[in-house]
């Protein structure tokens, strides 16, 4: 009888665990359309490149559209957020410049908030680390 009860207790605990997961894509969604953001860290596979990314700022639209200013000029591309391989998923994609396309990629949510979102991509050739963080 007390074996019974027990595992009750903890098929119940394992349930309300269960339902209470928090869905990172639901609030990077809610999140990163409050605002402009800049690129606080982008760390390519072997070297910083934040300074590349210094003068931007971006604007993600809940449209799904994502707009760049840098200086006098301005770009756009889309992003969105899904779960892939059991991982949360933030996704960006742009066609030019060559620094956006390089940012361009199914970024795993790591860990967000309403001021910073910090993204991983683990490849064959190493490993990216991008963080956006609220202006």
């Amino acid at each position: 009888m007390k074996h019974n009860i027990f595992f009750t207790v903890i098929i119940s605990a394992a349930f309300i665990m269960a339902s209470c997961k928090k869905d990172d894509s639901v609030k990077v969604s809610n999140n990163i359309v409050d605002g402009n953001w800049k690129i606080s860290y982008y760390y390519d596979k072997d070297h910083d490149e934040t300074s590349s990314y210094a003068d931007m700022s971006f604007t993600f639209n809940d449209n799904g559209n994502v707009i760049v200013a840098s200086g006098t000029s301005s770009y756009s591309g889309t992003w969105s957020t899904g779960n892939d391989d059991s991982k949360e998923k933030f996704y960006i994609t742009f066609s030019s410049p060559t620094s956006l396309v390089e940012i361009s990629d199914d970024w795993i949510i790591d860990s967000q908030s309403k001021s910073i979102i910090e993204l991983s991509d683990d490849s064959d050739n190493g490993t990216e680390l991008l963080t956006f963080e609220k202006m």
